[in-house]
């Protein structure tokens, strides 16, 4: 994993105010496996693709109500 990736964004997340921190990205690959990390609980994974990585980061962030399902 190379610690020097970080994603921008132009948004503070909720709750958030003043300047944006830099954020670490949290999927990553590791011998052809993908993970994704969360500052409560660590590393999950491995999954097959980088598809499948983020399907599970987004079932997390809903189930800790981070992020709500949408509907379409």
């Amino acid at each position: 994993m190379n610690n020097a990736n970080f994603e921008t964004s132009t948004l503070n997340r909720y709750g958030e105010q003043g300047q944006i921190p830099l954020r670490k990205k949290r999927i990553y690959s590791l011998n052809n496996e993908w993970y994704f990390l969360t500052r409560e609980y660590g590393v999950f994974g491995p999954y097959p693709s980088l598809s499948k990585a983020r399907q599970e980061l987004k079932l997390y962030l809903r189930r800790l109500g981070i992020v709500k399902a949408v509907i379409s």
